[in-house]
């Protein structure tokens, strides 16, 4: 199928209830809009360099604190990466037509489930992978792209295994990922490229485009996950 007429199929797909469907993914949407919190990060980094001048108690204090943030964040983080998760799991079901009118309280499933930590187990060594790789230059970089672009549909198999009671843990859930893309690497990133002007509006808006890109971004990568495993 072209790519074309996967971005319409994923068109058709949110077309019905598209307030609804476009709710599951408010919270990142949101974030996204606020800055992900750079303006803390910021503030942090530019008092960060009067520490060293202030009493020992003190420093102790304001170290513990920036401890107690960095858990919040790291915390927040992957809350947000369940939920969002969880909103993709939904568009699976839209997609395939076993989900017309998705409820906001849809993206939480995941905690009561027990699917959660798996999908924090699979956001955590992914992540810690590619921290790694980022410390290796062009080699390590440029093997982080072809694992990326390998890994590209773990989401959507670990969804697929879950739902057949198929899970074989984080490396199978990858493994199969890569399967999966096997020749289909540089499709996948033309296929994301395609999307630049989609980007360059939601940076343009401040994230306020997201309203619409974000939904209609992950729809497309649904279609093209479903037309890939036909």
């Amino acid at each position: 199928m072209t790519r074309k007429a996967l971005k319409e199929r994923a068109k058709g797909a949110l077309r019905d209830n598209f307030g609804s469907k476009m709710l599951l993914f408010i919270i990142p949407i949101v974030l996204g809009i606020l800055g992900g919190g750079n303006g803390m990060r910021t503030t942090l980094d530019e008092n960060s360099s009067g520490l060293d001048a202030l009493p020992g108690s003190v420093w102790l204090a304001v170290s513990v604190v920036g401890l107690i943030m960095a858990v919040l964040i790291i915390a927040l983080t992957l809350f947000v990466a369940v939920i969002t998760v969880g909103a993709v799991f939904n568009y699976i079901k839209i997609y395939r037509g076993e989900r017309n009118n998705p409820q906001f309280s849809n993206i939480f499933v995941p905690f009561h489930d027990g699917s959660a930590g798996k999908i924090i187990l699979l956001t955590i060594v992914k992540g810690l992978i590619f921290i790694v790789l980022m410390f290796i230059p062009i080699i390590g970089w440029a093997f982080g792209i072809y694992l990326a672009l390998g890994w590209s549909q773990s989401t959507y198999v670990l969804f697929d295994q879950l739902e057949q009671d198929k899970y074989e843990g984080v490396m199978g859930v990858l493994r199969d990922s890569a399967t999966m893309m096997r020749g289909l690497r540089a499709d996948y990133f033309i296929f994301k490229l395609s999307f630049f002007w989609w980007y360059v509006l939601y940076g343009v808006t401040g994230g306020l485009a997201g309203f619409w890109t974000t939904p209609y971004v992950n729809m497309a990568s649904v279609a093209y996950y479903e037309n890939i495993g036909a």
